[in-house]
């Protein structure tokens, strides 16, 4: 059950980017995906208990939501500039 619990910040930040590529990128909404980043980050944290141990935990996972969520904008826009090449 742990293990799943862990993998939560990669899935939130996989569904972020997704979300945060379809509605205009990099380019618009910062600051609607700032506050989500924070607010999975959190529950990330929240849900896995971490925060007991420190509240270092919490910024971890808030950086770990961000960083998966751009990676997978920057993979999109390189997967959907490959398509269009073609």
């Amino acid at each position: 059950m742990e293990a799943i619990v862990e993998a939560f910040p990669f899935v939130f930040g996989v569904l972020l980017g997704l979300t945060w590529s379809r509605i205009g990128g990099p380019d618009a909404r910062r600051v609607p995906w700032a506050i989500a980043a924070i607010a999975l980050g959190a529950f990330a944290t929240l849900a896995s208990g971490e925060w007991r141990e420190s509240f270092i935990y919490f910024l971890f996972d808030i950086a770990l939501v961000v960083v998966v969520s751009i990676a997978t904008v920057v993979a999109l826009a390189y997967l959907r500039r490959r398509k269009s090449s073609r």
